[in-house]
């Protein structure tokens, strides 16, 4: 679900509010505070202004909480995003009488975006914002609870109820989750229908989730006649006409863009489905991976992100591209060697989801799959990467080379970027037991090839390497893109970095200024015709 409140900037725009009036900044003084956030007291720094929106907030001035939550929820001036101190100034606005701070609160507690979910707090947050101060976006977060049952009892009709009462006071996030709810968690035809009305009129309001819903609706066939023609139409219009959250849109239009035989749409289409794939939807992932292997005309998709983007969808839960990696280990395809164990693993993940065509591959093995399965990796391959390498790094820690080895190698053949951060990490400083010589060189090769495919944390590292020249020669505009880079991604500790970065260039450039004026003075002191103008 989208977050409710508008955030107030990018982590990049963060950089540039800095030269504004009413920012929180260091220079202005510090006070040292702590919030509970639900779970536990978080301690929390302070600067300027923020300091006087602490005290609002104490007393009773819920929008000042929301400030504060606002402010750590993106960064803002010298605060930097944190989103278990965020939750926790949303929980303090919800108890100062905000209702959407209790709608905002208890989505961040219910997603696990602060790092704990809580379903019973969840819902009494939600509660609070809608029975007690009569918030129907709060209502709406509350329903969906109790649709689902997460931390209450479930109640399907008192949630729809919840909802149409929501949706009638024109809250639109109510008119979208129980649209959405209808659509996707409902098996009943009426139910669609349902859904398929609301999204007919919330794309006629130019809301990009009805339009979006439109174009699943007719690609489908789920609460009308499947249509092609009309699902792309609807997609392109919730992408790029519609208003609000445009993601899921975008994943089907990148779609029918790959598939529309047009070399030109085909390339807009490509860069689209690993855009969206990377924000999230699991079903462009699984999409990217197989037009990449289909090497469409004007696709610009590498041979190496068909396994990547296939190891994405299946790790955001999405069975096809479970099935679709473990065929590419039965078969063998690029850097991805033929392995029937893996391939058996990921296959059985997908049959036991109920993927008809997993359990007809499996049925095709016949005994060898059994086989298979006997000779299974001592680190499951079907558990998602990142859970993987966790227990890689146990079994190296604990000595198991091999196991180790093995895992990390082997997600590397699949192009995933944390796999090359930690054997870059493991080369570049020595990892006893597997590398108990450190290889610099090559280790730094790994670590910047995993910043080259988006990885945050290598491209933070590999920038500071280049700026101070650790272990490489020096390359100022390499460090400052590196930098960037993970600073427009979030990360907190980049965007501190390279606001002195920018400092320090400015520095310099002022510093040459000022040298090369001197010099001038020097030269014009000794110039016959500068004199004699200045004399006249």
């Amino acid at each position: 679900m989208p977050r409710l409140l508008p955030l107030l900037a990018a982590p990049f725009m963060a950089l540039m509010l800095i030269a504004a009036s009413k920012v929180p900044l260091a220079r202005d003084g510090v006070r040292d505070s702590a919030v509970f956030n639900g779970k536990q007291n978080m301690p929390v720094k302070l600067y300027g202004i923020a300091r006087d929106w602490s005290n609002a907030c104490v007393g009773g001035k819920s929008a000042s909480c929301i400030q504060l939550a606002e402010a750590f929820e993106t960064g803002l001036g010298d605060i930097t995003p944190n989103m278990r101190i965020a939750v926790g100034y949303y929980l303090e606005g919800c108890k100062k009488g905000s209702g959407l701070a209790c709608a905002e609160a208890a989505t961040i507690i219910r997603e696990g975006s602060a790092a704990y979910i809580d379903l019973p707090l969840s819902h009494e947050t939600a509660r609070r914002g809608c029975e007690d101060l009569r918030n129907h976006d709060a209502c709406s977060v509350q329903a969906l609870a109790i649709y689902r049952g997460a931390g209450v009892a479930q109640d399907k009709p008192r949630a729809m109820a919840l909802w149409e009462a929501a949706c009638n006071a024109k809250a639109d996030l109510g008119c979208r989750m129980r649209a959405g709810s209808l659509f996707n968690e409902s098996s009943g035809a009426a139910d669609h229908v349902s859904a398929f009305q609301a999204f007919t009129k919330a794309c006629g309001a130019k809301a990009s989730w009805g339009c979006s819903g439109l174009a699943y609706a007719y690609h489908l066939g789920r609460g009308t006649t499947a249509d092609a023609g009309k699902a792309a139409s609807f997609a392109r219009t919730a992408c790029e006409d519609g208003i609000g959250e445009k993601t899921q849109g975008c994943a089907l239009h990148a779609r029918y863009l790959v598939y529309s035989g047009n070399p030109k749409l085909v390339e807009k289409g490509s860069y689209m489905l690993t855009s969206t794939c990377m924000a999230g939807i699991a079903e462009a992932c699984n999409d990217a991976g197989e037009a990449g292997k289909l090497k469409l005309p004007g696709s610009k998709l590498a041979q190496w992100e068909v396994p990547v983007s296939f190891r994405q969808g299946c790790d955001a839960g999405l069975t096809a591209a479970c099935r679709n990696l473990g065929i590419l280990y039965s078969d063998g395809y690029g850097s991805v060697k033929r392995n029937l164990p893996i391939a058996v693993a990921l296959l059985d993940k997908a049959c036991k989801a109920r993927d008809a065509a997993a359990c007809e591959r499996l049925a095709g093995l016949g005994p060898a799959a059994d086989k298979a399965r006997g000779q299974r990796p001592l680190i499951d391959p079907a558990l998602p990467s990142k859970q993987q390498l966790a227990r890689a790094s146990e079994e190296a820690t604990s000595g198991n080379r091999n196991a180790a080895l093995f895992t990390v190698a082997r997600l590397m053949e699949e192009a995933v970027a944390d796999a090359e951060w930690m054997l870059g990490g493991w080369m570049y400083y020595g990892q006893p037991g597997i590398f108990d010589t450190p290889d610099r060189r090559n280790g730094f090769i790994l670590l910047e090839n995993a910043a080259r495919q988006g990885h945050v944390e290598a491209a933070k590292w590999v920038g500071y390497a280049y700026w101070t020249g650790e272990g490489v020669p020096v390359d100022r505009a390499k460090g400052e893109g590196y930098t960037l880079y993970a600073a427009n991604r979030g990360d907190a500790e980049s965007i501190s970095m390279y606001r002195v970065m920018r400092g320090t260039v400015a520095r310099e450039a002022n510093d040459r200024r000022n040298a090369e004026m001197v010099a001038a003075a020097q030269r014009n002191a000794n110039s016959w015709s500068t004199i004699f103008s200045r004399a006249a």
